[in-house]
């Protein structure tokens, strides 16, 4: 079942350890779609008035006050997967960015996506490696799943009961959304909006942040993307990063 248009969003991104801050950062694509953030862009009337107003709760576990991110940065913990506003069936959203890839989380954690994702009316939605999280709760067993491309050899030996697809920025099985690495994100977020909210605000909030043009399928196949990897590590052992610019 799909949001409703009219409703106001119960947001919940999980965050039981360190993440990437990229992969946080499409989490502000909803947020940027309320009334309140349109109306502060001194946007038409008519496009405001599509807005849909959310709530956000930035969810660990309850050992857990501030949550550490990369480049330095740390995240205030709002709730706790203890909380009753967070409870399986209160989210409408999901969102699951990456931790370190195949870091391995307690009972607790995975039990906690595991009763979300249960719940149909759920949509989880996972960043990068946050499908290794989902992957090892249970979530994705007899799903189809995107990953990071660089990984997805390991996902498929970890996890053979997932069906791993690595041709899509992003892939939708039923309540669960899974993408490929890191501003795949925002690409996979941008098409759950098109996909539940389809409208003039939507396409404004992609506009504004400039994503969703991507399309779902990668420009290269497997076979290219392993070469261009190979030909970084090859100029990286032979040249190193060779003559450096001069500062400005």
């Amino acid at each position: 079942m799909a949001p409703q248009k009219s409703k106001h969003l119960r947001i919940g991104v999980f965050i039981p350890g360190p993440v990437q801050l990229l992969d946080l950062s499409s989490i502000d694509l909803f947020a940027m779609l309320s009334p309140t953030y349109l109306s502060a862009c001194t946007l038409p009337t008519p496009i405001i008035s599509l807005g849909i107003p959310s709530t956000i709760h930035y969810i660990s576990t309850p050992s857990t006050d501030h949550v550490e991110l990369s480049a330095s940065a740390c995240l205030r913990v709002s709730k706790t997967m203890l909380d009753p506003e967070v409870q399986p069936g209160m989210l409408d959203i999901l969102l699951v960015p990456g931790p370190p890839p195949f870091q391995p989380f307690e009972e607790p954690v995975l039990d906690f996506l595991r009763r979300h994702a249960a719940v149909e009316e759920t949509h989880v939605l996972s960043v990068c490696t946050g499908c290794c999280l989902l992957a090892q709760a249970g979530v994705l067993s007899g799903r189809r799943a995107s990953g990071p491309r660089d990984i997805v050899g390991g996902l498929r030996e970890r996890y053979p009961e997932t069906s791993w697809d690595e041709g899509r920025r992003w892939v939708r099985d039923g309540n669960v959304w899974s993408s490929g690495g890191i501003t795949n994100g925002q690409e996979m977020v941008a098409g759950y909006l098109r996909h539940h909210f389809p409208g003039p605000a939507v396409e404004v909030v992609l506009a504004m942040a400039d994503v969703g043009e991507k399309g779902i399928h990668y420009s290269n196949g497997k076979v290219l993307d392993n070469v261009w990897w190979l030909w970084q590590i090859l100029k990286a052992a032979t040249f190193g990063n060779g003559r450096q610019k001069k500062n400005l």
